[in-house]
């Protein structure tokens, strides 16, 4: 029998929010991560650095997210960089503040424990993905599995997630910004995304059908039909 899933959020302890501005580094690779923040307003890129020294994004903290679990291990995060997308307020507790309330709040060691295992599974299921697919096709997937995390669905029935430059895009999927600018651009034509500045729009159902179908295939029989709709 499963365990019910527990909410670190519900343990944790108010504190003041800090402001951190946009582009601000909140710890760099390399050096030790002391605390664990909470995600107020705002989102927060994770970054690793990959072999050859490129930068990855390996997950995107919307508000309500949780990083900087690595201190609980109390070693230096040799990879690991956090950056402020956005304008973002933070929470944060020190490692001996979690200690100190796991102790008094044992479902909270329970609760955490499960946070970083779901995490675990997520990234393994979208580095399973990304290695299965051609870049067309991770594109999409990492169009859906952003708007999964970070969207909110309309009344119009698609996914609104806040605006992430090309570049951000293809540090996630892990390919060059060109590319990626080209296959939101078809994207983008064929209606199944939308975006500005501010936000990315996306046709959740008809990036899975293109996803299934193979993306080039979709996106021609698409262009075949002169009825189709923007989202």
């Amino acid at each position: 029998m499963p365990l019910p899933q527990e909410d670190p959020l519900t343990y944790l302890a108010h504190k003041p929010a800090d402001a951190v501005p946009k582009g601000g580094v909140i710890y760099p690779p390399g050096m030790p991560v002391e605390r664990l923040y909470l995600v107020v307003t705002g989102c927060v890129k994770i970054g690793t650095i990959a072999p050859g020294g490129k930068q990855v994004v390996s997950r995107i903290v919307p508000a309500e997210g949780l990083f900087g679990e690595a201190c609980l291990l109390g070693a230096p995060s040799q990879h690991e960089s956090a950056t402020a997308l956005d304008s973002v307020t933070l929470m944060n507790w020190t490692r001996a503040e979690i200690e100190r309330q796991i102790e008094r709040e044992p479902r909270f060691g329970v609760a955490l424990s499960q946070y970083v295992l779901r995490l675990g599974c997520e990234l393994a299921d979208r580095i399973e993905t990304m290695a299965m697919l051609k870049t067309p096709e991770r594109v999409v997937a990492a169009l859906l599995q952003l708007g999964t995390s970070l969207g909110r669905a309309r009344p119009d029935g698609v996914l609104r997630m806040p605006g992430l430059t090309h570049h951000t895009v293809s540090e996630y999927v892990g390919t060059s910004r060109e590319i990626v600018t080209y296959q939101m651009t078809r994207l983008r034509s064929h209606g199944l995304i939308r975006y500005s500045r501010q936000f990315i729009d996306i046709d959740v159902k008809g990036l899975e059908a293109a996803l299934r179908g193979g993306v080039g295939n979709q996106l021609s029989a698409i262009g075949r039909q002169p009825s189709a709709k923007p989202v």
